[in-house]
């Protein structure tokens, strides 16, 4: 045999190698370990399978999919309704949960709002049968049930709840549409809201140098404070601004979360209450979040907008919208105004 012969399988042996590696590294299961109904219709090929399974997070890649189905044998096996996936899953499994309803059981569906507290969602999942309210609370009290990739993920595996703090879990719990089985335990749950959390914001990058917690701490604070979208990002600078200033942030917000029944306008004696969370008293952020915030204020509070205000109150003109002010002075004439507070 020829050195050229010889090179020729040497170089062909590395490039199958490298084909073979690249192939085991693309059939990995994803991260994450959240269940979600997958509809297979009927007669539908193993292609659109599996582009639907890689655009809803199941598998890394759609050819290796459909190749593993057309080699096994596996793709003529799958049953059409409504199956229950589960994210981690290798191709086996997957197809194995495709295969077969027998093994399903029913799905309740569960609509968790933006802007919603731990207490709210436990409400709304124990009315629905799908976990104990009060263990749900009482699980919501702590990180220390997440998993040990959520914990590293959120840069909360060495940290403590911090003295004060209602409910850990708070703002983690991502407000969006789910489908619950029935009577599950309370740590599971959290468990699938925290990793939806962590998929929806993945590519979301921190630009205020604020750990993952923080960020997510004056998310919530925005959620509550703003009810336009576009005004998010400006709430977020105002905030910012006054963080780095060593101000005070005074949001009413803050102050409501403390409240068993919310209130129209805040009394002076409801800004003096002592807790960590009143941020009328207490400098910085309080604690932990105040509620589930959505995407919009999650990116808000990631990137604020860069402006010189310090000061925002809701013009009660029907609109939803604020004044903006720059000094203590211009927010007083703007507080002034008729129908204002």
């Amino acid at each position: 045999m020829n050195k050229m012969v010889k090179g020729i399988i040497g170089v062909s042996l590395v490039f199958l190698v490298c084909i073979l590696l690249w192939s085991f590294y693309e059939m990995r299961p994803v991260e994450g370990k959240a269940e979600k109904p997958f509809i297979l219709k009927e007669k539908a090929d193993i292609g659109e399978l599996a582009e639907k399974l890689e655009k809803e997070g199941f598998i890394r890649n759609k050819f290796m999919f459909t190749m593993y189905g057309m080699i096994t044998g596996k793709q003529s096996n799958m049953t059409a309704g409504e199956h229950t996936l589960k994210q981690g899953s290798d191709y086996k499994s997957l197809f194995k949960d495709l295969s077969t309803l027998d093994q399903e059981t029913e799905a309740v569906e569960i609509v968790i709002p933006e802007g919603i507290t731990v207490i709210e969602i436990a409400d709304r999942l124990s009315k629905n049968g799908i976990t104990s309210r009060d263990k749900f609370i009482n699980t919501a009290k702590t990180w220390n049930n997440l998993r040990d990739d959520q914990l590293e993920h959120l840069q909360l595996k060495d940290k403590k709840v911090q003295k004060g703090t209602k409910y850990a879990m708070e703002g983690l719990l991502f407000p969006d549409t789910y489908f619950f089985e029935k009577q599950l335990d309370a740590k599971e749950v959290i468990r699938q809201m925290t990793d939806r959390f962590i998929e929806k914001t993945n590519s979301i990058e921190i630009k205020t140098g604020q750990t993952p917690y923080e960020w997510i701490t004056l998310a919530s604070i925005i959620e509550k404070e703003a009810l336009l979208n576009k005004e998010k990002p400006k709430i977020a600078g105002v905030f910012v601004n006054r963080i780095e200033d060593k101000k005070k942030l005074q949001s009413c917000s803050t102050v409501q979360y403390l409240l068993d029944k919310p209130k129209a306008v805040l009394k002076r004696k409801d800004l003096k209450v002592k807790s960590p969370y009143n941020t009328y008293k207490n400098p910085g952020l309080p604690p932990a979040p105040i509620a589930s915030p959505d995407l919009h204020s999650l990116r808000a509070a990631a990137d604020p907008e860069k402006h010189d205000y310090y000061y925002f109150v809701a013009k009660q003109d029907g609109t939803w919208s604020h004044y903006f002010a720059k000094t203590y002075k211009e927010h007083r004439k703007y507080t002034k105004l008729s129908g204002n507070y």
